[in-house]
């Protein structure tokens, strides 16, 4: 069985609500929500399967109903199939949907991880519901991939993350066994006896397969390493047994930064492949850019041109680098990162750790990033407590971090209406940008100064500017948090952006001088400003949507 919430005027997918999970609803992108009445946080929702019913808490400022009851902040209903919930009172009607699983035939019924390597009675591993995923999209995300874990190593199909239903294929690897570069970033390494296949097992290598003999967090030489598990090799030969193809994705910037010679990795490599002793493909990443994981460059490449002709239609990625908190088992140390996790996230295919796909182990707590850039409303309004301009003359000064998008804000929806722009990017010094904005109000313009602004002394010059011209004064600050920045950052990089990169320097330094804006230092009012991003293509959509490195 599984419950759904669906929208009664089919303006957006089904919601999965896993079984005992908390799942968050409200303005998002998920539920099309753009109205600013509505929390992004509404609703606080439970299902319970055993009662075919949907515990829910009303967290949202304004009110929601059911059944045209309504609810007040904090207050907490039950919902059942064929009532109708409205995620606004009297608006955005939805209804629980319940759909009873199909019979099959017992040679038809999927298994787990521990069916496939012999383990028949061990529970499968599925995502902990007490993990930290803080926000509905997170949430749905978590709830996609525990559906797509339950259908790995489905036993017919081969199907992990399809549903096709096509035979599994597997074709001898042509090119031989030996090493290969793949562009300026990749070392690809391919064993003797390799099949390529439809079907992928993809892993991490350092503290996924293996771990350091010394004990130390990095490897002091090109033989400090053991076997992670004495299961691994076992383990690794079944999924070759089941006709699927064992992958190495690891990123290696060492060698890039010449921390770590090439030479000796190839041997590394080599070796560790001889101590596993299976047929595997290794793809090494070098460098900062496109293939780094989280990014999924690496991925598209296996799937483009590394997998000999063969569709990749079955993939799951196991790793370490799971978020995992400190003693998220007696005595373990944080994750260093949740970038594995991330990678099978920006996939949307299945994740392992280590211990919960070699051992068999519960899946355990987990924290995502603070910020999720799935969740960025594309149809947000442009400002929120005011307008974007005026028919009065008047200086708008804009407020926000470095690669917060103000200058595509000024200059796609101020400049357009003759509002004059001061930049101290084109203009070098204050001193400059102060002459500029005198002289245009002098002439009758009005003028927006597009400049971070950080601290009260960088604006009370154009404060000032405006109360000796007799004219109003507006400060437009940027909702966007640095974690945002960062994400807009890099992605002008990865995306080649014309925009200038901004040292991660800069973008700390805004934080540390920042100054809230307040209608004490003489502005006539303060308005909020939102981010909403704009793309040339879908591709570009897909990639800022992207967990990315």
């Amino acid at each position: 069985m599984e419950m759904f919430l669906r929208s009664c005027d089919g303006k957006h997918d089904d919601i999965y609500l896993p079984d005992g999970t908390t799942t968050y609803v409200g303005r998002s992108i998920e539920t099309k929500i753009s109205d600013k009445k509505c929390s992004r946080k509404q609703l606080e929702l439970c299902a319970d399967y055993s009662t075919k019913s949907v515990a829910m808490k009303m967290i949202g400022t304004t009110p929601s109903s059911i059944n045209n009851c309504e609810m007040a902040k904090g207050e907490s209903k039950t919902l059942k199939e064929n009532e109708t919930l409205h995620i606004i009172l009297n608006l955005y009607p939805h209804q629980l949907i319940i759909k009873e699983p199909e019979k099959a035939e017992k040679s038809e019924k999927k298994r787990t991880i521990s069916d496939f390597f012999g383990g028949g009675t061990s529970k499968k591993p599925k995502l902990d519901s007490n993990s930290n995923v803080d926000s509905g999209d997170e949430a749905l995300v978590k709830a996609k991939l525990e559906k797509l874990q339950k259908q790995t190593f489905a036993p017919s199909t081969g199907s992990i993350n399809s549903e096709k239903s096509d035979e599994l294929l597997s074709v001898e690897n042509t090119r031989g066994a030996g090493w290969y570069n793949v562009g300026v970033d990749m070392l690809v390494y391919e064993s003797a006896g390799l099949k390529h296949s439809s079907r992928v097992v993809a892993f991490d290598m350092d503290s996924t397969l293996i771990t350091t003999k010394s004990g130390k967090t990095f490897a002091v030489d090109n033989k400090d390493w053991k076997l992670l598990f004495s299961q691994i090799p076992g383990k690794l030969q079944t999924v070759i047994k089941e006709r699927g193809k064992v992958v190495i994705i690891t990123n290696q910037l060492g060698i890039g930064k010449g921390k770590v010679k090439e030479v000796d990795f190839k041997k590394k490599i080599e070796a560790v492949l001889e101590k596993l002793n299976v047929a595997a493909q290794v793809v090494a990443i070098t460098k900062r850019g496109k293939n780094r994981k989280p990014n999924i460059g690496s991925w598209k490449w296996l799937k483009e041109d590394g997998n000999g002709g063969v569709e990749l239609t079955d993939f799951t990625y196991v790793g370490d680098a799971a978020g995992r908190p400190k003693n998220w088992a007696p005595g373990k140390k944080k994750d260093f990162s949740c970038g594995d996790r991330l990678f099978a996230m920006n996939l949307g295919v299945p994740f392992f750790t280590p211990e919960e796909f070699f051992l068999s182990q519960k899946s355990v707590k987990f924290e995502m990033p603070s910020f999720n850039p799935k969740s960025i409303p594309l149809n947000a309004p442009l400002t929120e407590g005011g307008d974007v301009t005026s028919d009065k003359q008047e200086v708008i000064v804009m407020v926000g971090y470095p690669a917060s998008g103000k200058s595509s804000f000024v200059k796609n929806n101020i400049l357009p209406k003759g509002y004059v722009h001061v930049n101290r990017d084109t203009m070098k010094t204050w001193q400059k940008c102060v002459a500029a904005c005198k002289q245009a109000l002098a002439s009758g313009k009005s003028v927006v100064v597009d400049n971070t602004n950080a601290d009260m002394a960088s604006r009370k010059r154009y404060v000032d500017c405006a109360k000796a011209q007799g004219c109003q004064c507006r400060c437009f600050v940027s909702t966007v948090t640095i974690e945002h920045a960062f994400h807009n950052n890099r992605f002008r990089e990865l995306s080649g952006s014309e925009h200038d990169i901004v040292p991660a320097m800069i973008i700390y330094s805004f934080r540390k001088n920042y100054v809230e804006p307040s209608k004490a230092e003489g502005f006539d009012s303060i308005v909020k400003f939102n981010f909403v991003p704009k793309f040339d293509d879908n591709e570009q959509q897909k990639m800022y949507s992207m967990f990315l490195d």
